[in-house]
């Protein structure tokens, strides 16, 4: 990958074409774990690759791209959820002294989605457990890359990961799913 990263800072513009290629997988992987939603997913990722792509030339050291690049890609997927998040307080404002109970309702869908499948048990982990996870488990970084992404100390990032197979392991057993195991 450096080798593409210094021809595009030669100015071979399909070398980062050939980049992003090569991470689009981890990266839909890392956003996956903070959106929901397909499209904010994209959204992330998009902006991700034109903030990368328009501030390659000042990164210092070529060596840490992938890092550099997720940490862009947290921070956009981050506002994108900070924005979701803001939108989704207005509207529970406006629907809070309706008849329709909207908490009531969401509470009974998210009882029954946590005992579909493991995916959906995924979604019950903190944010930070669940990047940890996916960075460890889904990318196959180890403790100390992800404990320099995310500007956390290895111990930390190795608790995260020990508490949320905890807390996946009692709720998958808990759930649906553990009269098949």
């Amino acid at each position: 990958m450096e080798e593409l990263i210094r021809q595009y800072l030669d100015g071979d513009d399909e070398a980062f074409t050939k980049i992003i290629q090569l991470i689009q997988v981890d990266l839909f992987r890392i956003a996956r774990a903070r959106l929901d939603n397909i499209e904010d997913i994209n959204d992330a990722i998009q902006e991700t690759m034109i903030l990368s792509y328009k501030n390659l030339k000042k990164l210092e050291e070529i060596k840490y791209f992938k890092t550099w690049i997720i940490k862009i890609l947290i921070n956009e997927c981050n506002k994108i959820y900070q924005q979701k998040k803001k939108k989704m307080n207005i509207f529970q404002k406006l629907t809070k002294n309706k008849e329709f109970n909207l908490e009531a309702c969401t509470d009974i869908i998210l009882e029954a989605e946590r005992k579909m499948d493991l995916e959906n048990i995924l979604r019950e982990l903190s944010y930070e457990e669940k990047i940890a996870i996916v960075l460890f488990y889904g990318c196959d970084y180890s403790l100390i890359e992800i404990a320099n992404i995310l500007g956390v100390s290895s111990n930390t990032i190795k608790s995260r990961i020990t508490r949320a197979k905890q807390k996946i392991k009692t709720m998958y057993k808990g759930g649906a799913k553990s009269e098949t195991i």
